[in-house]
């Protein structure tokens, strides 16, 4: 649904910009899962920095629908958060990867797809209280990515040296990995030195491979 769609039209500070037509109201709850949805990515790049001025001209409404929405930025924020979450379950739920690719490639995209969620997810991670991380990370979804990844991998059973049920704990060490250039510029890896490590270890590839 376009941004302007967002715009409450029963209130006096919600007009619609210069030659923008008016549209009709929203209910509450479809009003702020539109503003959070929209607000993702906003948050993501520019996290705690970006002002509810800022989203709501992004968004082409009034700063007061904003708080009519969710009552302050902390509540906002909040319901951010857990979007993205569901977000991220909603595609795990429509399979990460597909199964039929050959088995470098699919290393290649889980690698890349983990590395960057991870690095989103820290963003938001500090956007709300430690206390709350816990609540927003663990749960059912967990047993979802596990089986998730497990799928990815089923068709390629008989060619792994672990069980494809713990493929999931690979990708999660690959993702880890995306932030150790933070503690030590030596250490970054690159995604393709990582699908060599998960493939390969480091002893080096089969023979006859490049």
């Amino acid at each position: 649904m376009p941004a302007a769609d967002l715009v409450d039209s029963g209130h006096p500070d919600s007009d619609a910009p210069d030659g923008r037509t008016r549209a009709e109201p929203m209910a509450p709850d479809e009003r702020r899962t539109m503003i959070a949805e929209q607000a993702v990515p906003l948050f993501l790049e520019y996290g705690s920095a970006l002002t509810t001025r800022q989203l709501a001209e992004h968004l082409g409404i009034a700063e007061g629908t904003i708080f009519r929405a969710f009552g302050d930025k902390e509540s906002l924020v909040r319901a951010v958060v857990e979007t993205f979450f569901a977000q991220g379950r909603a595609r795990l739920a429509d399979g990460l990867v597909d199964p039929s690719l050959p088995l470098e490639e699919k290393v290649a995209k889980l690698v890349h797809g983990t590395r960057t969620w991870t690095q989103q997810m820290m963003r938001m991670f500090s956007l709300v209280p430690r206390e709350d991380i816990h609540s927003l990370f663990a749960g059912p979804h967990e047993d979802a990515y596990r089986s998730a990844v497990a799928a990815v991998f089923a068709p390629d059973a008989d060619k792994l040296t672990i069980d494809v049920g713990r493929m999931a704990a690979i990708m999660r060490m690959a993702g880890m990995a995306a932030g150790v250039a933070r503690f030590d510029q030596h250490a970054g890896f690159t995604d393709d030195e990582l699908v060599g490590f998960i493939l390969y270890g480091i002893a080096g590839r089969p023979r006859g491979r490049d």
